[in-house]
């Protein structure tokens, strides 16, 4: 009984159920949107000033870098997980 419980503590855990790999994940995705976000931002202040102070650019880019951003983490997680479309 002893030898069975050694051997199984001794085996590799599965790589996908690392929780430093989930975190690591988190932070990629968090930090991806977030990236996206604040460029959309930027993006915003930068027509805004352009076409004359109108804030509504601003808003209009932080919604185009959400949307950008999504995007972005869709293709990153087809990318590191695998996408069942290429069978």
């Amino acid at each position: 009984l002893e030898m069975a419980v050694e051997e199984s503590a001794m085996k590799r855990t599965d790589s996908n159920n690392n929780p430093w790999r989930a975190a690591g994940w988190m932070t990629a995705i968090s930090a991806d949107l977030i990236g996206c976000m604040v460029a959309g931002y930027f993006l915003g202040v930068f027509i805004s000033r352009i076409t004359g102070g109108h804030r509504g650019w601003i808003a209009g880019g932080v919604i185009f870098g959400l949307f950008a951003g999504i995007l972005s983490v869709v293709f990153l997680i087809r990318r590191f997980m695998g996408d069942s479309r290429d069978e």
